[in-house]
């Protein structure tokens, strides 16, 4: 992490546009004062000039996350994590066109990555309350990702689990819609590892939820997959896809 911000910092060194104030930003963050770079950010958030800056947004949301790894701030940050989520959503809706992607992604996948592990770890709780808990995940997710199709159809199918059934099924098929859209609208080969990992999963999911009650649809859900990840391709940035195919032979078969 400290790598990254200190490529960072020679980037925006050499961009005229870009405020002192942000460079102190990074320089704080490479120096591991988190919570003074976190009061910078908030007082830049507040300030009618610089408030829909993308980028103080971000700052906080990498503070509160490097805090809520450190037993010492557990006190005075109880939700430095859930803090993290919700900046970097802010940041993301400041940033509209995905301007500072290249600079920002590294992060965003990091974080992506320990939710899944969460997610993970909710399904096989499967209870109502975890698949709450996924919902909500997901709906933060999609605040800072919102082109992860797979993350769509997670928050779909978790509302459906969470008695929600109304609203879930209707995002289910959104999300089915958008997935049906990877190879032609969009490239696959384009999407993020994490991106292409909740895609797995997604569909891994909801074809076995859809399995015993409606076989058919359990073999259209799993079959949108079957081009990404039972064939051999070189843009699948997933190492192993065992587990994929063997759900994909069963339910086929």
């Amino acid at each position: 992490m400290k790598t990254l911000f200190i490529a960072l910092a020679i980037f925006f060194t050499s961009q005229k546009t870009f405020a002192q104030d942000y460079l102190d930003l990074l320089s704080l963050i490479v120096d591991e004062k988190y919570e003074k770079c976190l009061f910078k950010c908030i007082k830049l958030n507040e300030n009618a000039d610089t408030r829909n800056e993308p980028l103080p947004y971000y700052y906080a949301a990498v503070c509160y996350f490097e805090m809520s790894r450190d037993h010492k701030f557990n006190d005075d940050y109880p939700k430095a994590f859930k803090n993290s989520l919700s900046y970097l959503g802010k940041y993301r809706k400041k940033d509209k066109s995905f301007e500072f992607k290249d600079d920002t992604q590294e992060f965003i996948e990091k974080m992506k990555f320990i939710l899944l592990e969460e997610t993970e770890n909710n399904t096989l709780e499967g209870t109502e309350k975890a698949a709450k808990k996924t919902a909500s995940l997901m709906k933060k997710i999609l605040k800072f990702d919102p082109e992860d199709h797979g993350a769509l159809l997670i928050q779909g199918l978790n509302y459906i689990l969470s008695k929600n059934k109304t609203e879930g099924k209707k995002i289910v098929a959104d999300a089915l819609a958008s997935i049906k859209t990877i190879g032609t609208d969009i490239e696959f080969g384009d999407m993020t590892e994490s991106q292409q990992k909740y895609l797995r999963f997604a569909l891994m999911e909801y074809a076995k939820f859809q399995e015993i009650a409606d076989p058919v649809g359990a073999s259209e859900t799993i079959s949108l997959g079957h081009q990404f990840f039972y064939e051999d391709r070189d843009d699948c940035l997933l190492e192993d896809n065992a587990a994929f195919k063997e759900l994909y032979d069963k339910i086929t078969g």
